[in-house]
């Protein structure tokens, strides 16, 4: 076997070197004798010719890595440090479920997907941060009235549409005077119907609050995406649901509409494209275009995460999250988002007589395992809630009894109510009546997983919970909004803002309301009202904290947990800031500090 060549042997006798060389240097050592050294300046032009081309990489890199090591040395010993920084450029492609249709902040409400566009492209007076701060954003400044029924925001002067039009505060006042027209339908309507608006001057506007609206007005009513006047006032209220506008939107946000790719055949949005707006007023996105491809289904955008058509899936259902290989867990980061949304049991005593004992509603809040139904029914993406304000928000309540599973202190209260266990039927009964009721739930397999856990912890005890499935259409419709059930596993959705009254005050326990449990309790009525209506911050944590002392002394609904969302990114995209979100498009709170792509800069010492 002939031995393999390496970079010292063809410097020896390279075999077929004599024949482009000088007749006198038949071989690179005679000729390196000759001129009294190996590396004799007028010899170097022959060195490519006894080298491999293998050899003349390895010598390349070899090279290449003494010089780099000699810069790098240089630049350290005079005080320098190469630091890597994020830069301008990249695509992110993000896969979302359901087609765009009203890219529009007075109607995108009833999409997520909607939501997700617009608010990257449209700005309202004022944001929430990735902390779910409030901060400035079209308004530079604002200042509140002593009474806070006036609100007068200072607009930006150097904020430009899309288009490259001036932003005042004529679209300012469009835009609320455009929410306010019934005949526009938009769901902002009610957040606005008791706001005066008025223009001060180009860059002033001065938003009055009328009649009864409540002082939390301002942190949701002041959100909305401002629309520019001088593309919508020319279309009727009538058509604007209609308009083209809708999915060639003009904003004034971080990115602006590129354009969008249909299914030849079906006429359907494929992916939607957006481009970096290099006039933002704020910190501008390094990321250089932001790509939607449009899915069916969570499965089906999991797919293409899997084939590598996107870089980040807006949102993995618990069950989709089997579909996730390892391989691909490899590449992603998981973000598992805290909600302002909680699931309870809501008791209907006029459904069940039997619910209206407090020491029954008390055994059953002892006897439940929030933990176990989190890891087994959840698969550990919730936290556990025991209370209607939640941890983060204005007012809530940690001291407050959380009733965590404790079997003992559940047999007490039932036998303080006089109940009687029967052993052989493992029931407790009082008036020859069985301790029995029905709980109502979707039958979607988590919340049925979270019901079947709950059967299983209260048959411990000795109380007997039969489960009504239903599917969420028909339970929505014919259970929720009527209040034909006995006991409800269901979930609320809070804003910003914690207000409690749509879901606690007595006069809601009518659909459309929100209370549930049909609740009626006079002394929580009158903090609910005082405490929407006072200017007073530590006022109205007094009486968010006295509410909850009463809602746990009362049990009208046992707490049990509030689910993450789960957000999924490719490692490849840094700069992601997140732990708490409101609406599934708060994700892009940060977007400005994502980033893509990175360069190497110098940095002195003393600068680091």
């Amino acid at each position: 076997m002939s031995k393999k060549p390496s970079l010292f042997d063809n410097v020896e006798t390279p075999k077929n070197a004599s024949k482009d060389l000088p007749q006198d240097s038949l071989t690179f050592k005679d000729s390196a004798k000759k001129e009294k050294g190996l590396l004799y300046l007028k010899n170097l032009k022959y060195l490519p010719r006894f080298f491999s081309k293998r050899e003349k990489w390895v010598l390349f890199f070899l090279v290449a890595l003494v010089i780099l090591t000699s810069v790098f040395l240089g630049v350290e010993n005079a005080g320098y440090n190469v630091q890597v920084i994020p830069t301008e450029g990249g695509r992110y492609v993000e896969g979302v479920v359901g087609e765009p249709q009203h890219i529009n902040p007075l109607l995108s409400q009833a999409s997520d997907t909607d939501q997700d566009i617009s608010s990257l492209i449209f700005s309202g007076l004022l944001k929430y941060n990735e902390n779910q701060e409030l901060v400035p954003d079209l308004a530079e400044s604002y200042e509140i009235s002593e009474d806070q029924k006036n609100y007068t925001f200072h607009l930006r002067k150097d904020v430009v549409w899309h288009d490259g039009e001036k932003f005042t505060a004529d679209d300012v006042v469009f835009t609320v005077q455009t929410i306010k027209s019934p005949e526009i339908n938009s769901p902002l309507l009610s957040s606005l119907s008791g706001v005066a608006v008025e223009k001060i001057d180009d860059y002033t506007v001065k938003l009055t609050l009328t009649g009864d609206t409540y002082s939390p007005f301002f942190k949701e009513s002041t959100i909305f995406g401002i629309l520019p006047k001088h593309i919508w006032e020319n279309i009727s209220p009538s058509s604007v649901a209609l308009s083209e506008a809708n999915l060639k939107p003009v904003g004034t946000g971080p990115f602006k509409f590129k354009d969008y790719k249909k299914d030849k055949k079906a006429g359907a949005i494929l992916s939607y494209n957006l481009e970096r707006n290099s006039d933002y007023y704020g910190n501008k996105p390094l990321i250089e275009y932001f790509t939607f491809n449009i899915y069916m289904d969570w499965d089906t955008a999991i797919e293409a995460y899997k084939k590598g058509d996107v870089l980040g899936v807006g949102y993995i259902p618990r069950d989709s999250k089997l579909l996730i290989t390892e391989k691909l867990e490899k590449k992603i980061n998981y973000y598992h988002l805290k909600l302002p949304q909680y699931f309870a049991l809501f008791f209907n005593w006029d459904d069940n007589p039997l619910l209206k004992e407090r020491n029954v509603r008390r055994a059953i809040a002892y006897s439940i395992d929030r933990d176990r139904i989190i890891n087994e029914a959840l698969d550990g993406e919730a936290v556990p809630v025991y209370a209607a304000i939640m941890p983060n928000f204005l007012g809530h309540n940690e001291g407050i009894e959380k009733y965590a599973i404790n079997p003992q202190k559940a047999k007490e209260e039932l036998e303080k109510g006089l109940w009687k266990f029967n052993q052989e039927e493992n029931a407790y009964y009082k008036d020859n009546q069985k301790l029995e009721f029905t709980l109502f739930v979707s039958g979607q397999e988590s919340y049925l997983k979270t019901a079947e856990i709950i059967q299983e912890d209260l048959a411990k005890i000795g109380i007997t919970c039969h489960i009504e499935p239903i599917d969420p259409i028909t339970l929505k419709t014919e259970n929720v909004k009527p209040r034909s059930y006995e006991v409800l596993l269901y979930g609320q959705l809070l804003m910003h803002d914690p207000d409690p009254y749509p879901f606690w005050h007595s006069s809601e326990r009518k659909d459309p309301g929100l209370n549930l449990s049909n609740y009626r309790n006079a002394s929580v009525d009158d903090l609910l009202e005082t405490a929407r209506k006072t200017t007073n911050k530590e006022d109205r944590i007094n009486k968010y904290i006295h509410f909850q002392n009463i809602m746990a002394e009362e049990l009208p609904a046992i707490f049990l947990y509030s689910p993450t969302y789960l957000y999924s990114v490719d490692k490849k995209v840094n700069g992601i800031e997140l732990e708490y979100i409101t609406l599934p498009h708060d994700r892009f709170a940060s977007i400005s500090k994502w980033y893509l792509e990175t360069k190497p800069i110098l940095v002195k010492e003393e600068d680091k």
